[in-house]
C-alpha cells in the first residue's frame, strides 16, 4: 500500500506561475516553490522540462521559417565578421600570452642567475665566517694564555713583593738591633 503524500503539482499550473514570474522578472525555483508548494526537486524538474520544451519550440519555429538567400548571405556575413573579430582578438591574446611567457622566461633566467650568485655569496660568506671564527679562536687562545701568564707573573710579583717587604722588615729590625748594640757598646 502506497503512502499518502502531498498532492502533486500539475505541470500546467507550474507553467502558468512560471511564465507570470518571468514577466515580473522574479523567476526562481525558491519563489515558485513558495507560491505552488511542493518540493524544490519537483519545481526544478518542471523548470528543466519547461526550458527544454521552450528551446525545442524556438528551434522548430526557426527551422520552419524559410529565409531568402539575401538573409542567409547577411547572416553568413555577420558570422564571418564575428569570426574574424574573434580570431583577431584571439591573435592579440596569443601575442599578449607569448609576450608574458617571454617575460616570464626572462625573469626565470634572471632568478636562476641570482640564485647562483646567492649560492656563491653564501659559500664565500661561510668561508669568510670560518676564517674569522678560526682567527677569533686563535685570538681567544692567545688572550687566555696572556691572562694565564699575567696571573702567573702577578702571583710571582706578589710573592717577590711579600718577600721584599718581609726582608725590608727584617732589615729594619736588624738595623734597630744593630743600632741598639751600637748604643750599648758606646755606653760600656
Amino acid at each position: 500500500m502506497a503512502k499518502p503524500g502531498r498532492p502533486s503539482i500539475p505541470y500546467e499550473k507550474f507553467i502558468e506561475v512560471w511564465e507570470q514570474l518571468l514577466t515580473e522578472g522574479r523567476a526562481g525555483t525558491n519563489i515558485a516553490c513558495d507560491i505552488l508548494g511542493g518540493s524544490k526537486s519537483t519545481i526544478a524538474a518542471y523548470r528543466e522540462r519547461y526550458e527544454r520544451e521552450k528551446t525545442s519550440k524556438e528551434l522548430s519555429i526557426i527551422k520552419s521559417v524559410e529565409l531568402t538567400d539575401a538573409v542567409h548571405h547577411a547572416i553568413a556575413g555577420i558570422k564571418v565578421k564575428e569570426i574574424e573579430a574573434l580570431e583577431k582578438e584571439n591573435t592579440q591574446l596569443k601575442g599578449h600570452i607569448d609576450s608574458y611567457l617571454a617575460s616570464l622566461k626572462e625573469l626565470e633566467e634572471k632568478l636562476a642567475a641570482k640564485q647562483v650568485d646567492l649560492e656563491e655569496f653564501k659559500a664565500s660568506f661561510d668561508a669568510e665566517k670560518l676564517k674569522l671564527e678560526r682567527k677569533l679562536a686563535a685570538t681567544q687562545a692567545r688572550a687566555e694564555d696572556l691572562e694565564h701568564r699575567e696571573q702567573k707573573i702577578l702571583t710571582q710579583y706578589n710573592q717577590v713583593n711579600d718577600a721584599y717587604n718581609q726582608a725590608k722588615q727584617e732589615a729594619a729590625v736588624a738595623k734597630k738591633e744593630v743600632d741598639m748594640l751600637r748604643e750599648q757598646i758606646k755606653f760600656k
